[in-house]
């Protein structure tokens, strides 16, 4: 097997990130014959294929890739952590930290987590990545992201959780629909009734068959990509909706009301990930600290 370099390795830990060739030499300041070079280099020295060209869509990474992009980002991170410990007398983080975050959670944790960084350490520098939970998921693997944040139903046995705070959904309604009327609702009384559900999975697969596990069928009126038209929906009174953080008014400043759910359900904790295997930097430290103190 042919010698593998750390330059190899931070060169297609930016290919990994930023999926694509030209943006992974301009990121590393380098030259696309470079950055392609590497990583003929480093495909031939672990015989295998770890990046696929698709036209018009970037850089497609191989299940191989994804293994490495993991790997080499983490070496990265610990380089460029010797680095500045030898450059700098001080403690002070700094660096890049990539955040993936589950797209209804964002408006939760990155406002604190730029706020705690800004504070303590403004020499990181902080970059969120939103999607579904299989997006986030698979941009953890990919090396693109370091630590994701989302629901634990997200995230697969591959990924190590700690739980930030334990959550069970509760009935969105309007104080004026009539299911407001009762403290605890049950899947029953709620399938008379039309709902408003994110459409984004795994939510919504979880969603219908917590219906389907209590006998009835959920009446799904609305399927929509955001929790703030959720809540305006709700507060018009035209649906209810089963969410997990609770807020008094809609983005139209119509009063919402949550109930409690009658009928057994699991709790989906809210988590912060990592790939199983992978050491955490002080960074992602850092941030796991600056979350625990958030959720607390």
């Amino acid at each position: 097997m042919s010698e593998i370099t750390l330059r190899q390795l931070e060169y297609f830990a930016a290919i990994a990130e930023t999926q694509s060739v030209t943006n992974a030499a301009r990121h590393c300041h380098v030259s696309q014959g470079a950055v392609s070079l590497a990583l003929g280099q480093l495909e031939h020295a672990l015989g295998v294929t770890l990046a696929m060209r698709q036209r018009g869509r970037g850089i497609a990474l191989t299940p191989e890739g994804q293994e490495v992009a993991t790997r080499a980002r983490f070496i990265a991170d610990q380089v460029e952590r010797l680095r500045d410990a030898v450059s700098k007398a001080h403690t002070g983080l700094s660096g890049r930290l990539s955040i993936g975050v589950f797209t209804t959670l964002a408006v939760h944790v990155v406002p604190h987590l730029i706020d705690w960084f800004c504070a303590r350490h403004p020499e990181v520098q902080l970059v969120f990545v939103e999607g579904s939970g299989p997006e986030i998921q698979e941009a953890l693997f990919a090396g693109r992201t370091q630590l994701s944040i989302g629901y634990e139903t997200q995230f697969g046995q591959d990924c190590t959780m700690e739980v930030l705070q334990e959550f069970h959904r509760k009935v969105a309604v309007s104080p004026s629909h009539p299911l407001a009327q009762y403290e605890e609702i049950g899947f029953a009384q709620l399938a008379q009734f039309p709902a408003a559900f994110l459409n984004l999975e795994p939510a919504l697969q979880h969603t219908l068959a917590e219906f389907q596990r209590h006998g009835v069928t959920a009446n799904v009126g609305w399927l929509l990509a955001n929790v703030p038209s959720i809540h305006s929906i709700v507060g018009r009174g035209l649906a209810y909706s089963l969410l997990m953080q609770p807020t008094e008014n809609s983005m139209e400043d119509r009063p919402l009301v949550f109930r409690s759910l009658s009928d057994e359900t699991q709790a989906n904790s809210l988590v912060a990930a990592v790939p199983t295997g992978v050491s955490r930097s002080a960074m992602v430290t850092e941030a796991l600290a600056a979350l625990h103190a958030q959720w607390k």
